[in-house]
């Protein structure tokens, strides 16, 4: 939160980037997801999993199913069509991401929910977002 609001701030105030710094945001940038994932794995507890299996089902539910099938029709009404629909899409229908798992953890909170989230989310989502587009395909909007 503090590295997103100093963020902001620098881009209000149109401070250059050095070079070197640029550098070494990207390289961190690049390594972000995949150290996520790797801690996620790495404390990922199946017994604990399983005794949060169900609201992380409904979770997955939510994200993939629900929140892409109430909101897809307003973007639809709204005008968009073709890449935006599908960028539209693709925010609404894709997988919960790894920082999820690293802020529960960081915060102190039990970890095994939004563990279990991104794990679904991410295994699910190649199926789902498929059909969606299969959908919008259909419909002619994309």
């Amino acid at each position: 939160i503090i590295g997103v609001i100093s963020g902001i701030v620098w881009a209000l105030l149109r401070i250059p980037q050095p070079v070197i710094l640029k550098r070494s945001i990207s390289t961190f940038s690049a390594t972000a997801t995949p150290l996520g994932l790797i801690a996620l794995g790495a404390s990922f507890d199946y017994h604990k999993a399983f005794s949060k299996l169900k609201p992380a089902l409904v979770c997955t539910v939510l994200k993939l199913l629900v929140f892409p099938a109430a909101f897809l029709p307003l973007a639809v009404f709204l005008g968009f069509r073709q890449d935006k629909l599908v960028s539209v899409l693709t925010m609404l229908g894709s997988s919960t991401t790894v920082t999820s798992f690293t802020m529960a953890r960081s915060m102190g909170h039990e970890s095994t929910l939004s563990a279990s989230a991104v794990m679904l989310t991410t295994f699910f989502s190649a199926f789902t977002l498929t059909g969606w587009l299969y959908i919008l395909k259909i419909l002619m909007l994309v």
